[in-house]
């Protein structure tokens, strides 16, 4: 077992904090891992230190939410300068909006008439990027539902009565923004939406790698996305997109989708690359 490349923590909407984390990692005998939370870069530094103390490689990483017109899309991105100012900028309005997001939500649950208040998210959510989840775990604290997954079916999914978008970026701009703090612009789990018709645009605009070993993939997926990857000569990435959400959104085991060697030093190659280009 290698390594697993898309992992969130309670700086997003994982429920573990990044040395839990990384200690996890050590045990089920991963060699590196990817920390990429939804925009927000706050757990990469605590997650470095756990990860020299364990002999645990730790690549920065970000997943950027996305939106063009209806379709949602993310974008991963792997060896960012996660201390640039001008990113931390972005990644800070992202969360505002977030905030808006939860707001405008709550605003439809309570015409749902369910009663529940933006404090208690914040105050759930703390110093993480706020998202749905932390609404799901109140609607269950406060009752209305016996669990996370039918606090999404119920309310929070895409076409639920309390659903709301989310818009900050779109792919193109996301993919720029990785590429300006020399990070490599991955498209996470690409078999979730429809978005094959937008990679050769993607690609125009710099996009470098598919996750294709994924939780959300098949096998056809998987086979699918590996002749694109060769097509468009696109790196490989993979990862369990673990969140441990009290196991019944997000129930994939750390290190269950392990990438291979050979891929993580490509990624790795190519980073270096990307940085040398940059100093020329």
């Amino acid at each position: 077992m290698s390594a697993d490349l898309h992992i969130h923590t309670n700086y997003s909407d994982g429920f573990l904090d990044p040395k839990k984390v990384v200690e996890i990692a050590k045990k089920v005998g991963l060699k590196t891992i990817s920390i990429t939370d939804h925009d927000s870069v706050g757990a990469i530094d605590p997650a470095l230190i756990a990860g020299k103390d364990l002999g645990v490689e730790v690549i920065p990483g970000v997943e950027l939410n996305t939106r063009l017109d209806k379709l949602e899309v993310h974008i991963l991105g792997y060896f960012i300068d996660y201390k640039d100012l001008w990113f931390k900028e972005r990644l800070a309005e992202s969360r505002q909006i977030r905030i808006q997001r939860a707001q405008q939500m709550i605003e439809k649950l309570n015409n749902l008439h369910v009663d529940i208040e933006f404090e208690e998210v914040e105050k759930l959510a703390g110093h993480s990027s706020i998202g749905r989840p932390h609404l799901a775990r109140i609607l269950c604290e406060h009752g209305y539902t016996d669990s996370v997954i039918e606090a999404f079916n119920k309310y929070l999914r895409v076409g639920a009565p309390a659903y709301v978008g989310l818009v900050k970026w779109n792919p193109f701009e996301a993919i720029e923004a990785i590429r300006k703090v020399n990070g490599i612009p991955v498209l996470a789990h690409p078999g979730s939406y429809k978005v094959d018709d937008l990679i050769p645009e993607m690609v125009s605009h710099g996009l470098q790698g598919i996750e294709i070993y994924c939780t959300k993939h098949s096998n056809n997926h998987i086979e699918h996305y590996l002749e694109l990857a060769k097509n468009y000569n696109l790196l490989i990435t993979g990862g369990s997109d673990f969140h441990n959400a009290l196991g019944d959104v997000y129930d994939a085991i750390l290190g269950s989708i392990p990438l291979a060697d050979e891929h993580v030093d490509k990624l790795r190659a190519a980073a270096k690359e990307m940085v040398l280009r940059q100093d020329k």
